[in-house]
């Protein structure tokens, strides 16, 4: 596991920037301390790595999850797809998929996705459903790698379950 550490040091005339408040914010409470403290702050926070949708799969005429995808199993990573858009929207989540598809899931189901396809499940979102969002998309979680029915009776290779503060963003 690939680990981060970050160090700010917070000094009278320093100032952070709301994004970086709120990041600081959910690592620790030492926010409030002294400003004239010139004692850096540490943090530790993990990484997450970096997953090509195409790097889930071994090439090869079988379909398996790859080297990369299993050592990533149940770690943090971070992903950029696009999400599928289906005739029956999914609730709780969406599929991302390496190229902007729309699929009409009479007959075969999810069965005309790409094999590389992750069920992207949405904190907050359950019983819902994740309104369609165009063009790339970028996304950090918890990745899971393995056949797996949920409730609804999908049958996933991959899940990446977003981090709970995690917002569905455009990529750039």
């Amino acid at each position: 596991m690939r680990i981060l550490t970050v160090v700010v040091i917070v000094t009278g005339s320093s100032l952070l920037g709301g994004g970086a408040a709120a990041l600081w914010k959910s690592q620790s409470n030492e926010l409030n301390r002294d400003p004239m403290d010139s004692a850096p702050l540490t943090y530790t926070i993990t990484a997450a790595t970096p997953v090509a949708l195409a790097e889930l799969l071994e090439p090869g005429p079988k379909l398996k999850p790859s080297e990369k995808a299993r050592s990533l199993n149940g770690q943090r990573v971070h992903l950029v797809g696009f999400m599928a858009r289906m005739e029956e929207p999914l609730l709780g989540g969406f599929y991302l998929v390496p190229r902007p598809l729309s699929l009409d899931e009479s007959g075969a189901g999810t069965g005309d996705l790409p094999s590389e396809s992750v069920l992207v499940l949405v904190p907050g979102s359950e019983g819902k459903v994740v309104t369609h969002v165009q063009g790339a998309l970028e996304g950090t979680g918890i990745l899971e790698v393995g056949n797996q029915s949920d409730a609804e009776g999908r049958v996933s290779n991959f899940r990446l379950k977003l981090d709970s503060d995690q917002r569905l963003a455009n990529s750039r």
